[in-house]
C-alpha cells in the first residue's frame, strides 16, 4: 500500500481551483483593524501560544491560571499589531515577541539571568531562544508546526461537519480496517470523478466506490467519517498527521 503521506501530484493545482486558501501573513494584515477577527485569530492560535510559553517557562501552563499565558496572549496581539511582511514569517515573528515579553516578565520576577536583549530583534533571535542548541530548536519548531497543522486540520474538518473528538470516537482500532479505509481515501483522491462528487456533495460516493473497490456497502457507511477525514488530510497535504486511532470502528 502506498504510504498514507501520499503524493498528490497534479491534484494540487486542482485543489487551488476548488478552495481559495489565504496565507496567514495576508490574513494578519487584512484583519488588523477588526477586533472581532483579531480575537478569533488569537483564540485559534492559543495552542501555539501555549506551546511557546510552556517551552519558555519549562512547565505545563493553564489558561486562566498562569500569568505566562496571559502575557503570551498579549504578546501575540502585539505581534499582529506590529507585523509587516518585512519581518518575514508571521509565526516566527510572533514566537520572538512572545519570548521577549516572557523574558521581560521573568526578569522582573528575578527568574532570568544572563540573557542579553541588546541589538535588533533580527540579530538576537538566538539569545532570545535561550541559547538552546540548533537541534533542540529544530525539534521545538517541528512540534509547533505539528500543532499548527492540527489547528488547520480541525478547521478543515469543521467545514465537513466533523470534529476531532468525533473522529477519535469513530476511528478503527484494528490496523487492517484502518489501512483499508486509507486505501479507499487514496482511491478517491486519485480519481477525479470520485473527488468531484465528494467535494460538490460533501457525501461519500458509495455507489461509485463499490464499482472500483471490492468493499461492502455497510463497511463504507461505517467508515464514512474516517474516510472523509483521511481524504481531507491527503488533499491538504497534512503528511505527518496520523489520523486518529480511537475506540470506534469494527
Amino acid at each position: 500500500m502506498e504510504d498514507f503521506k501520499g503524493s498528490l501530484g497534479g491534484l494540487i493545482s486542482y485543489l487551488f481551483m476548488v478552495i481559495h486558501r489565504e496565507s496567514l501573513k495576508d490574513r494578519v494584515i487584512r484583519i488588523r483593524n477588526d477586533s472581532d477577527k483579531i480575537n478569533s485569530l488569537i483564540s485559534e492560535f492559543k495552542p501555539f501560544i501555549a506551546s511557546v510559553a510552556q517551552k519558555r517557562a519549562g512547565k505545563f501552563l493553564r489558561y486562566g491560571v498562569d500569568d505566562e499565558l496571559s502575557i503570551g496572549l498579549m504578546a501575540f496581539k502585539e505581534a499582529i499589531d506590529s507585523y509587516d511582511e518585512a519581518k518575514g514569517n508571521f509565526l516566527s515573528f510572533a514566537r520572538l515577541v512572545i519570548n521577549m515579553r516572557l523574558i521581560d516578565y521573568f526578569r522582573k520576577q528575578g527568574r532570568v539571568r544572563n540573557i542579553s536583549m541588546d541589538g535588533q530583534a533580527g540579530e538576537t533571535i538566538g539569545k532570545v531562544i535561550d541559547k538552546r542548541s540548533m537541534e533542540q530548536y529544530r525539534i521545538d519548531s517541528e512540534n509547533e508546526e505539528r500543532i499548527l497543522k492540527i489547528i488547520e486540520y480541525r478547521k478543515e474538518l469543521n467545514e465537513w461537519g466533523i470534529t476531532l473528538e468525533q473522529l477519535v470516537r469513530v476511528s478503527p482500532k484494528k490496523s487492517s480496517l484502518r489501512n483499508h479505509y486509507i486505501r479507499v481515501a487514496q482511491v478517491i483522491v486519485d480519481n477525479r470523478k470520485l473527488l468531484d462528487i465528494l467535494l460538490e456533495t460533501k457525501r461519500l460516493p458509495i455507489k461509485e466506490i463499490e464499482k472500483i473497490i471490492l468493499i461492502h456497502r455497510k463497511k463504507l457507511e461505517r467508515g464514512r467519517i474516517y474516510i472523509i477525514a483521511v481524504v481531507v488530510a491527503l488533499l491538504q497535504n497534512f503528511s505527518y498527521l496520523d489520523v486518529c486511532r480511537g475506540d470506534g470502528g469494527q
